[in-house]
Order: structure tokens, then C-alpha cells, then sequence
């Protein structure tokens, strides 16, 4: 299956980055987001990936104009239609997932592949919600998106090989390197950094070390390019605490149970790098 262009719904941290990666390399992206001032906010996203992009000499500002030129906004989510995939990167809630997978059924082409960048809700739950759940995926990048190379291809028991091979091609030429995973809660990557993450946050409500010196072990030690506590920033605390709650639903583990101190800080609004405040303070 040919991609030419790709919908993408929901403008955040995840989908400005798809989009941003996806627009220099000569796809035509559709956006769709809520309101206007969403849309605005997304457009914005992209505008300064490609800018920094610029910077480092990986673009000319030409170039950067010219991929933007090929993003396309809207608050109506029918102007998915035409497009070859479309891609849920919204907020991760259950009831608003479905309710795009229902919109993505009765606006999409029939043909095209429904995917979804969820990282902890089971894509089964979206892929019930259409008539033709082999055509659901999942396409879960990682953050930064323009910069990791990662792409976990998810499967569900539905999913036929036709789309699974899509999802790969596409993954490929984006310029990622996907990996084929069984549907489940966390998938592989959350489900092994979620609990390293909360176990971090453990030790330091538990006195054993500073989080500056917890992050060194990690960096240091083990050759991390940052430390649990400088990662759950850059993801935003939120999301961790979020991830963690999801996953503890459906596991009841209590591995998966946010720590008291990381709810105490999304309950402040300390949500990491975004706010300019999580566990460290950004200028």
C-alpha cells in the first residue's frame, strides 16, 4: 500500500511530531484538532520543530517552508477523508478513543488503515468499535518523535498482514525502525519503563538517594542518556502518572500504582518540562 497522505488527529506533543517528521519527507498531512485555537497551537508545534531543524543546518528555511506548506489544518474531523491512514495521536481517554474510531469508520476511505499512537490503552478497544477491525493498527512512536527511531507496530488478534505490512512500509519510510508487538496494556516499552520510572520515584520518597544522584547512577552507570527523573520530565508527569494508572487497571499490580509524590506533583501542576516545573525547575 502506497501512503501519500496521512491524517493525523490531535496536534499535541505526539501528533506535531509525526507531522513533523512526516511533511519534509513529502507527505501531505491533514490536522485535525478541536478548536481553532488547538489547531493554531499545533501548527505552531510544527513550525518550531521544523525552525530548529533549520538551526542545525538539517533544513534550509526554504525547505522548512515548503514541508509546512504540505500541512493542512481543520476542526472538522470529516477531512479525514481521502486520506491513506489515519492516525489517532489524542489524549489518551478510553470514551474519546472510541468515539474517534467511530468517526474514523464513517468519514474515513474504506480503504484506509486506522491506527492509533495510544501507548497503554489495548488497541482492542478501539478496533471494537468498527466494522473492520483488520484494518486497526497501532503506531505508537516515542518523544521526540522526529528524533527516536522507534515505532512499535501493534497487532491485535484482528489485525490482518495486509495492514500489518502497511504499517511497517509506512513506519520504514518515515524514516523509523518498527518493531511487531502483540496487543496488551504498555505494549513493550511502557511495560518496562513505567515500572522503572515509579521504582525511582520510590526510592527517593524511601530518603535512599538525591534525584540528582539517582539520575547519575543511571547515566553514568548504566550509559542512560538521562535519568528516570529527568525522563518522566520530558514525557510530563502526567503522562507517567496517567500510564502507570491505566496500566494498574487492567493488571491490578501494584508495581503499576503511582507513587504518592508523583500525584502530589500533577496535583500541583508540576508536570515537568511543559510547565517549566516537575522534579527539576527549567528556566
Amino acid at each position: 500500500m502506497e501512503f501519500k497522505t496521512l491524517a493525523i488527529v490531535g496536534l499535541g506533543t505526539m501528533g506535531a511530531g509525526i507531522a513533523q517528521t512526516a511533511v519534509p519527507l513529502g507527505f501531505d498531512v491533514v490536522g485535525i484538532e478541536r478548536d481553532e485555537q488547538a489547531v493554531g497551537a499545533g501548527r505552531a508545534r510544527v513550525a518550531a520543530g521544523l525552525a530548529k531543524f533549520v538551526e542545525k543546518g538539517k533544513f534550509t528555511e526554504e525547505q522548512a517552508a515548503q514541508a509546512l506548506a504540505r500541512l493542512r489544518t481543520s476542526t472538522d474531523r470529516a477531512a479525514i477523508a481521502g486520506a491513506d491512514i489515519v492516525i489517532d495521536a489524542a489524549f489518551e481517554d478510553v470514551d474519546l478513543k472510541r468515539e474517534l474510531f467511530r468517526d474514523f469508520e464513517r468519514h474515513a476511505s474504506p480503504t484506509a488503515v486506522l491506527a492509533s499512537n495510544t501507548s497503554t490503552i489495548p488497541l482492542v478497544i478501539m478496533a471494537a468499535e468498527t466494522s473492520a477491525p483488520e484494518r486497526v493498527v497501532g503506531l505508537h512512536f516515542f518523544n521526540p518523535v522526529p528524533l527516536m527511531d522507534l515505532v512499535e507496530v501493534i497487532r491485535t488478534p484482528a489485525t490482518s498482514e495486509e495492514t500489518i505490512r502497511a504499517a511497517v512500509d509506512l513506519s520504514k519510510a518515515l524514516g523509523k525502525s518498527p518493531v511487531i508487538i502483540k496487543d496488551g496494556p504498555g505494549f513493550i516499552g511502557n511495560l518496562l519503563v513505567v515500572p522503572f520510572l515509579l521504582d525511582a520515584i520510590r526510592a527517593f520518597e524511601r530518603g535512599v538517594a538525591s534525584m540528582e544522584d539517582i539520575d547519575s547512577v543511571l547515566r553514568l552507570g548504566f550509559n542512560h542518556p538521562m535519568g528516570p527523573f529527568g525522563l518522566s520530565d520530558l514525557i510530563g508527569l502526567d503522562i507517567v502518572h496517567d500510564m502507570a494508572a491505566r496500566m494498574y487497571e487492567e493488571y491490578h499490580d501494584p508495581k503499576y500504582w503511582p507513587p504518592p509524590l508523583l500525584m502530589q506533583y500533577v496535583r500541583m501542576g508540576w508536570l515537568g518540562r511543559k510547565t517549566k516545573r516537575g522534579f527539576y525547575t527549567y528556566d
